[in-house]
């Protein structure tokens, strides 16, 4: 029976902070193309306990994001390959991620197809601001220049993770100097989907579901440099990682509607770039609310507020 990390205490307790980059939004077509977990363990400093491409065993797409190729995953390890890696770079901790409810639909669709069907208690940093009341949801970019974390390549997710485990610390002191001691304490503060992870209990290692950890790492950080991305693909980036934030849990804002246009505003991104990520927005959705061949009136409903957002910001599907 699972007794679950409620009542732990939160500075006492292991965080790995998790990164995926993936060919897409839609868990279960889409998959992983590269991962990156750090570990924070009470009293230690930092250690990463995986970072490497995936080959996804499809096209990557999305390289105009992520910047991976085909030709960069050709001879990478598949995710069952790592499934042993992933889950010793987590047992026994609580997973943190910058958009969790992002990654925990990848990581629960790559586990399930290696024969792994469980879900590890998780939060969200992006939740953390508006949580501790420190601001609304944002892009990384914009928490990490609030706190003056350097940030360099964004959509690699070794140095994602690194940005995301810096702003962990921030938060967790902020917790501390409030007193706020266990995760349900934690939750206590205000009421988001993923706390009710906290029923759950951490993830065992590798051996429990007969998988071993594989030495065919290939880490993005060990290619020869990393190049500088052009300006038109910082603008696609940044435009996808404001989208993405406000789309993660389908609870959009009138706020954060104003907020991704005031992006576009500033970005100047052409039309035709628009459409093209919007409509990877909507198809993404639909893929998800179908995928369970039930679409009930409460998805139905998200999906007409999406796309009346999507129209709002400059085009929808059907406009």
């Amino acid at each position: 029976m699972a007794l679950g990390i409620a009542g732990s205490r939160i500075q006492d307790t292991p965080i790995a902070i998790l990164d995926f980059e993936t060919t897409g939004l839609t868990p279960g077509y889409d998959r992983v193309v590269e991962a990156c977990i750090v570990r924070r363990e009470p009293g230690q400093a930092l250690q990463v306990a995986l970072d490497t491409l995936v080959n996804p065993l499809r096209p990557v797409a999305a390289t105009e994001i992520h910047g991976i190729t085909d030709e960069d995953v050709a001879n990478a390890p598949t995710f069952r390959e790592i499934a042993g890696d992933l889950l010793a770079a987590v047992s026994g901790c609580v997973v943190a991620a910058y958009n969790v409810y992002f990654d925990m639909k990848f990581l629960r669709s790559e586990l399930q197809s290696v024969g792994v069907d469980c879900e590890p208690p998780h939060f969200c940093l992006m939740y953390m601001r508006p949580m501790l009341g420190l601001g609304k949801r944002c892009r990384l970019e914009d928490a990490c220049q609030e706190q003056n974390i350097h940030r360099q390549v964004a959509h690699i997710a070794a140095q994602d993770v690194q940005a995301s485990a810096q702003l962990l610390d921030f938060y967790l002191s902020v917790l501390a100097d409030r007193n706020i001691q266990t995760f349900s304490e934690m939750a206590g503060l205000k009421s988001y989907k993923f706390t009710k992870s906290f029923a759950n209990d951490p993830l065992p290692g590798p051996a429990r579901f007969n998988l071993s950890c594989n030495a065919k790492l290939l880490s993005r950080c060990a290619a020869p440099a990393l190049q500088p991305i052009d300006d038109t693909k910082r603008r696609v980036q940044e435009y996808w990682d404001a989208l993405r934030t406000v789309v993660a849990d389908l609870e959009i804002t009138d706020e954060e509607v104003e907020y991704i246009l005031q992006e576009r505003n500033r970005l100047k991104l052409p039309k035709e770039r628009i459409r093209v990520l919007h409509a990877r927005a909507f198809a993404s959705v639909i893929s998800q609310f179908v995928s369970d061949q039930w679409l009930d009136n409460r998805e139905a409903s998200k999906l007409r507020r999406l796309r009346r957002c999507l129209t709002r910001l400059g085009w929808a599907p059907g406009d």
